[in-house]
């Protein structure tokens, strides 16, 4: 009996495990598993980081914009405006290769860097080019050990004064210099032009020159209205008297013209006239002086006669050629009147432009507007 009990409970038992009892072979089983896919996934992760890494290592991410390198011209096609109508052409930018070579030659040409080195061995300063001089204390560009005290006074007038330059004893402040002076008959017979172009010369080299003949100031209206005058009194002399009129009867209007040309030889006070005793000319009368003012580039001369009383060219060309200062030597004996001269005159004030006058002698004319400009006398 007893044993068919204990029979009866080993047949029994694996139904009761599957209704009470747990399969731990089954549930082993599938935690192995389990932990098996996790460990899998870890390893295909750290697999793909590292490996990216190492793929990657070294280079910067870019952003992939590429709009700069496209073709402006595919751009520019997509909008163009039909055939029938006119297009303004634009400048093409610089190319791309010229800016790196420029680039490339800017930084070679630069002067290498180096630490600056200061007393204590500190090494926080920037670097700095080679040639750059430090003081003792470590300062960028050093410091002066000499006294270098100085007033460095200047007016400033007229685009930049120097310090004052004495010509014919009267000192002169502006650096460029402008020259008129009347080669009339009196002139060349006073021996004294020689000396004046020399001392010029020597003290501004390159002064722009005005040569004219007389130096009066007068409208063209005016100055032909008077010498047309002057004719027909002549002429009405000359049936009176029965005696010749000598003279010109007709006067040209003014104009500047470079002294190097020919039209210079035809001058009267180059070529000198027949109408009056003893004038030859400056040809003539100074040839080495004539060679030497043919020679200079900067050289000009008023045209026509003396009774044109056209100097107001000479000044006018000389402020547009942004003189500081115009010496004048004249012989003074015309007038200087009417709106050209105003004109001038307004001209040089607003400039603040020196006028150095030297008289030939005799009578003066055109006081008041001496006065107006502030003109020095050299004596």
């Amino acid at each position: 009996m007893n044993g068919l009990s204990a029979r009866t409970k080993r047949s029994a038992s694996p139904a009761s495990v599957g209704q009470t009892g747990m399969d731990w072979r089954a549930f082993f089983k599938r935690t192995i598993v389990l932990v098996l896919c996790i460990s899998l996934a870890v390893h295909l992760l750290l697999l793909i980081g590292f490996g990216g890494m190492t793929l990657f290592k070294g280079r910067v991410a870019k952003l992939p914009f590429k709009a700069e390198q496209i073709a402006a011209d595919k751009i520019i096609e997509a909008v163009a405006p039909p055939m029938d109508e006119t297009t303004v052409e634009e400048a093409t930018t610089a190319d791309p290769m010229k800016q790196e070579e420029a680039s490339a030659s800017s930084e070679d040409a630069a002067p290498p860097l180096e630490m600056l080195t200061v007393p204590g061995g500190a090494s926080w300063a920037p670097a700095i080019a080679k040639d750059v001089k430090t003081s003792p204390t470590g300062i960028i560009g050093g410091t002066g050990t000499g006294s270098g005290t100085g007033t460095g006074k200047g007016s400033g007038k007229g685009g930049g004064m120097g310090s004052g330059i004495k010509l014919f004893g009267v000192e002169v402040k502006a650096r460029k210099l402008g020259v008129v002076v009347s080669i009339n008959k009196g002139a060349q017979s006073s021996g004294r032009l020689p000396g004046i172009f020399e001392e010029i010369f020597k003290l501004f080299p390159d002064s722009p020159v005005f040569l004219t003949n007389g130096g009066g100031m007068m409208d063209w209206d005016k100055a032909l209205d008077d010498f047309n005058q002057r004719v027909e009194e002549g002429k009405k002399k000359e049936k009176e008297s029965k005696i010749p009129y000598r003279g010109p009867t007709k006067m040209e209007k003014p104009k500047a013209a470079r002294f190097n040309t020919g039209e210079a030889l035809d001058w009267v006070a180059v070529r000198g006239s027949n109408l009056i005793s003893d004038y030859p000319g400056l040809k003539a009368k100074h040839p080495e002086l004539f060679e030497d003012l043919r020679k200079r580039s900067n050289v000009w001369f008023i045209t026509s006669y003396k009774d044109a009383n056209a100097s107001y060219l000479a000044f006018d060309e000389l402020i547009k050629r942004g003189v500081q200062a115009i010496y004048w030597y004249n012989s003074f004996d015309s007038p200087i009147e009417g709106k050209e001269s105003e004109r001038i005159a307004q001209q040089i004030t607003e400039a603040q432009i020196e006028i150095l006058i030297q008289s030939q002698g005799g009578k003066m004319q055109g006081q008041e507007w001496l006065n107006k400009v502030g003109a020095k006398y050299v004596k």
